[in-house]
């Protein structure tokens, strides 16, 4: 009987979503995979069905994303062991972001038998930083990667039961603390555009955390559980949802950039 594999991913502007699909391709040539994005009201019965997980998310401030974390918090202890692979997508570092989810995975009866971390398009670094070229791509061998780490996932699929893989303590870490604080500290709303806002609510809809209310029929930001993935700006058709007026001309990653550097990175 054929393995069945279910791939379980938090995406921001589009770089883990991505490499997701891409994972979906070249598993689904092998093994019956389904795929599909965490969401705070996940049935986790559902993973019971399958012989093996992989979950990919984004790292923020050097952690797994919020909406990632609450997943896994919210997640029951499963009775027996389930068994599963990791990746994460990083703008500048992923310092322990990998080691904290294996960690906390492995409460929850989740074991991760291997991980990757790969660079990524920078959501955050794009809008606020000058148009540096490798913050709008994948790093250089992510296909090489890519192709590893699928040639892994076989492998593991092949024996009945692994170990888990908990990376080292990466020292330098430390050294963003600061950055880190400060990320998390201060917050601030988007602001809309009303003269050129189109009212189409893709913003609200896209949104995991349910950061937008109604303002008239204009959307509003409610920064207070918003994860600053930024996708709604990266997003919005009209370029109308500003994080400063600086934001308005930047190149953005939306569904067009990501399908195109989808096809120069296919394997």
């Amino acid at each position: 009987m054929s393995k069945k594999i279910l791939i379980l991913y938090h995406s921001g502007a589009g770089s883990t979503k991505t490499l997701a699909e891409i994972y979906l391709e070249k598993l689904g040539k092998y093994y019956q995979t389904d795929i599909e994005p965490i969401s705070l009201e996940y049935d986790y019965k559902k993973m019971l069905k399958y012989d093996f997980l992989i979950l990919g998310f984004p790292t923020y401030h050097c952690e797994p994303s919020l909406s990632m974390t609450e997943f896994i918090n919210n997640m029951p202890k499963f009775e027996n062991e389930i068994r599963g692979f990791a990746f994460t997508t990083f703008g500048l570092y992923s310092a322990n972001t990998m080691r904290i989810f294996i960690k906390e995975a492995i409460k929850k009866n989740l074991i991760i038998n291997e991980s990757s971390i790969y660079r990524a398009p920078a959501t955050d670094g794009a809008l606020l930083l000058p148009s540096f070229s490798f913050m709008f791509r994948y790093e250089k061998n992510i296909k090489s990667r890519l192709e590893e780490d699928i040639f892994n996932i076989k492998k593991l699929l092949k024996k009945r039961k692994i170990k888990v893989n908990i990376p080292r303590f990466k020292i330098y870490s430390i050294l963003n603390y600061p950055n880190k604080f400060l990320g998390k500290k201060y917050k601030r709303s988007f602001k809309i555009e009303k003269t050129t806002c189109i009212k189409c609510g893709i913003c609200s809809a896209n949104c995991i955390r349910n950061c937008w209310a109604d303002d008239g029929g204009f959307p509003l930001h409610i920064k207070y559980d918003c994860e600053f993935c930024y996708r709604c700006i990266h997003h919005c058709p009209k370029e109308s949802i500003l994080l400063s007026s600086k934001t308005k001309n930047k190149p953005k990653l939306n569904q067009e950039f990501y399908r195109k550097l989808k096809d120069e990175i296919q394997i």
